[in-house]
C-alpha cells in the first residue's frame, strides 16, 4: 500500500500527463510512474471534443494500471490559465479586543475575501494571501501578532462549476474517490520561481503548444492572469504552410533550427523526412518563419502586461516555461529582445528534473505532496 503517494494530472493543450509521485530524501521528488497521452486539447477554455475527453482519460490511467495498483484513490487535477480566472479581493476582520490574530481571524479573512469574490457560479481554486496589514501596518506572516484589526488582499483563483461536474463524473467513473482542483500556473509560479523574488513581484510565461499564458506573481499568489490560444504548434503548423511538409517533419525542422544564426542564403537545414528523403530547407527562410511568430506571441504577452493594468518595472523578472518556446534553440533570447526584458528559463530545482517544459507536472506533484 503507498500511503505518501500523490497521483496527479495534468490537462495540456495538447496532452494529457498522469504522474505519481511521493517524497524522496532531502525533499527531492520520488517518481514511480509518469504517463503521457496525446489528446485534441482545449481551445479558449473548452475542451475541443467532449466525447473523446472520457476515453482519453481512461486511456491514460490504463497506461499506468492505476485499478489494479494500490495507489492513492485522491486524484489532484491541475487547470490550465484559460480554464481559470483570477479575482484579487480585500478583506478585513476585527480581532477580540487588543488580542492576537487566531487561526480562526485568518480563516474568517479568507471567508470574507471568496464572499467578495462573487463566486456563485464557480468553484474556488485556491485563496492566496498576497498581503496582510494589521492596524494598517504591512505585516508578513500574521498569526500570533497583535492588533485590532486584521485586513488582507487576495488572490482568489475560481473555475466554472459546470466544467468542474464534467470532470468530476468523469474522474469518478475511472475509480478515484475524491479530486481536488489546483491552478497549474499558480503551482508553476510557487515552485519555479524564487520565495524572495516572488515578494518584489515576477512575470511568469508559459508557451504551451496551443496555448500561452502571462501572470503576475505576488508573494504566495496570482496577482493577475491572462491567456490566449496560441503557442508553439502554430510555429509548426506555419512551417507545414512554408514548406509544404508533413507536420511530423515540421516538428523536426522546428527543434532543428538555431534562430540565432544570422544564416546566408548558401545556407541549409538537412531534415529526414517520414518519407526517407532529405529535405533541404533554406536556414534564413525557415528562421523567418519561426521569428515572425514568436514575435506574435511576444507581441500578445505585451499586450496581457499592458491589460493587466500593473506598473511593472521592465527589470521586474521574467520566467518562461513550457515547450512551446524553450525547446527552440535561441527562442529564449529572441523573446527577451522583443520583449525588452531579460527572461530566465522556469526549471524545477529537483535534480535531473529541471527541462522547462517539465515545470508543470512537477510542480503539481509538488503542491500535491504539501498538501495530501
Amino acid at each position: 500500500m503507498f500511503e505518501k503517494d500523490v497521483v496527479c494530472l495534468e490537462i495540456g493543450s495538447s496532452k494529457l500527463r498522469v504522474i505519481v509521485a511521493s517524497e524522496g530524501v532531502n525533499n527531492t521528488l520520488l517518481v514511480k510512474e509518469l504517463a503521457t497521452r496525446e489528446y485534441d486539447g482545449y481551445f479558449q477554455g473548452e475542451f475541443v471534443d467532449e466525447k473523446r475527453l472520457a476515453p482519453s482519460l481512461f486511456d491514460i490511467f490504463n497506461q499506468i494500471d492505476f485499478k489494479k495498483k494500490k495507489y492513492n484513490k485522491k486524484l489532484f487535477v491541475s487547470l490550465p490559465a484559460e480554464m481559470t480566472k483570477v479575482v484579487s479581493t480585500k478583506a478585513s476582520v476585527e480581532i477580540d479586543g487588543m488580542g492576537k490574530v487566531t487561526k480562526s481571524d485568518m480563516d474568517a479573512l479568507s471567508y470574507q475575501a471568496v464572499k467578495k469574490a462573487r463566486a456563485d457560479e464557480c468553484e474556488v481554486v485556491s485563496v492566496s494571501a498576497i498581503s496582510y496589514l494589521i492596524d494598517d501596518h504591512n505585516m508578513g506572516e500574521p498569526l500570533g501578532k497583535k492588533g485590532r484589526n486584521l485586513s488582507g488582499e487576495f488572490s482568489v483563483i475560481l473555475c466554472e462549476k459546470t466544467l468542474i461536474e464534467k470532470l468530476n463524473n468523469i474522474i469518478s467513473d475511472i475509480g478515484f474517490v475524491s479530486v481536488e482542483y489546483v491552478s497549474e500556473v499558480l503551482c508553476q509560479a510557487l515552485m519555479l520561481i524564487p520565495e524572495e523574488e516572488r515578494k518584489e513581484g515576477a512575470i511568469l510565461v508559459d508557451v504551451g503548444h496551443l496555448s500561452t499564458s502571462v501572470a503576475f506573481v505576488k508573494s504566495d499568489g496570482i496577482s493577475a492572469l491572462a491567456s490566449f490560444s496560441i503557442g508553439g504548434g502554430h510555429i509548426t503548423s506555419d512551417l507545414c504552410e512554408a514548406f509544404d511538409l508533413l507536420y511530423e517533419d515540421a516538428e523536426r525542422l522546428k527543434r532543428q533550427v538555431v534562430i540565432s544564426v544570422d544564416a546566408g542564403a548558401l545556407d541549409y537545414y538537412d531534415l529526414p523526412s517520414v518519407e526517407g528523403k532529405i529535405e533541404r530547407i533554406p536556414q534564413e527562410d525557415a528562421n523567418k518563419v519561426v521569428a515572425y511568430r514568436l514575435e506574435t506571441i511576444s507581441s500578445a504577452i505585451n499586450q496581457c502586461l499592458i491589460m493587466q493594468g500593473i506598473n511593472l518595472s521592465s527589470y521586474l523578472p521574467v520566467y518562461l516555461t513550457g515547450a512551446g518556446a524553450t525547446k527552440i534553440k535561441g527562442g529564449k533570447d529572441f523573446m527577451a529582445k522583443c520583449l525588452a526584458r531579460n527572461i530566465t528559463l522556469g526549471r524545477a530545482p529537483l535534480p535531473g528534473r529541471d527541462k522547462p517544459e517539465d515545470g508543470a507536472i512537477y510542480s503539481i506533484a509538488s503542491e500535491a505532496l504539501k498538501n495530501c
